[in-house]
C-alpha cells in the first residue's frame, strides 16, 4: 500500500492583488499606520459601519477594509442624509480620496478633513462629503496622545527637529505625526 503525503492546506485567497517592491512597503506600512490610528477598523461591514455611524454627529469617519476586491480601504462617513461609504483609490503609489493623493491614508484623511473646514469634498455623483472628526475604537485619548497631537499642531511634522525633546519622545511623536 503506498501512503501519499497529505497537502498542505491552501493558505486562504487574498482580496488584495499581490504588491511587489516599494508598493509592498508603503501598503504594509499604511496598514501599520492605520492600525495605529485607532480609527482603522479592519473587515468591518459596510452595514454594521453604517449603524455605528448612525449615532454619531455629521462628519464622523472611520476607515475600514473594502468589501471590494480590487480596492484596500473605504471611508465610512456620517452625512446629513445617512452614512455613506466611499472607496479609497491606490493608483501608482499614491491613495486617493477624490481630487486629494497621500502616500500615507492617515495623512490623506488628515487633508479631507482640513479640507472640508472649508468646503466639502464632491463625489461624481454630486454627493458633498464633509469629514471632521474619525471614529476611534477607543473613545478617550491617553494623555501621550492629545499631547502629541497638540505639538504636531503647534509645531507640524517638520517643526519636531527644533524641539528640544528626549529621544524618547521624539519617537513616540515621529511614530504617528498627525494632527487628526
Amino acid at each position: 500500500q503506498i501512503i501519499y503525503p497529505v497537502p498542505a492546506p491552501l493558505a486562504p485567497p487574498s482580496r488584495y492583488r499581490l504588491f511587489k517592491g516599494s508598493e509592498r512597503q508603503l501598503v504594509e506600512r499604511s496598514v501599520v499606520t492605520l492600525q495605529a490610528s485607532g480609527f482603522y477598523w479592519g473587515p468591518l461591514p459596510t452595514k454594521e459601519a453604517h449603524a455605528m455611524l448612525e449615532r454619531e454627529q455629521i462628519g464622523t469617519f472611520l476607515v475600514r477594509d473594502s468589501s471590494q476586491g480590487n480596492h484596500l480601504f473605504s471611508v465610512s462617513i456620517k452625512m446629513e442624509s445617512g452614512p455613506v461609504s466611499v472607496r479609497v483609490l491606490f493608483l501608482k503609489g499614491f491613495f486617493w480620496l477624490r481630487e486629494l493623493f497621500s502616500d500615507c491614508p492617515v495623512k490623506l484623511l488628515e487633508l479631507a478633513v482640513e479640507k472640508c473646514q472649508h468646503t466639502p469634498l464632491r463625489c461624481q455623483n454630486g454627493i458633498q462629503l464633509t469629514l471632521s472628526r474619525p471614529l476611534r475604537r477607543t473613545r478617550i485619548l491617553s494623555l501621550q496622545q492629545i499631547c502629541r497631537r497638540c505639538i504636531i499642531t503647534h509645531h507640524g511634522r517638520e517643526g519636531l527637529a527644533e524641539l528640544p525633546i528626549q529621544p524618547a519622545l521624539r519617537r513616540f511623536i515621529e511614530d504617528f505625526p498627525f494632527k487628526i
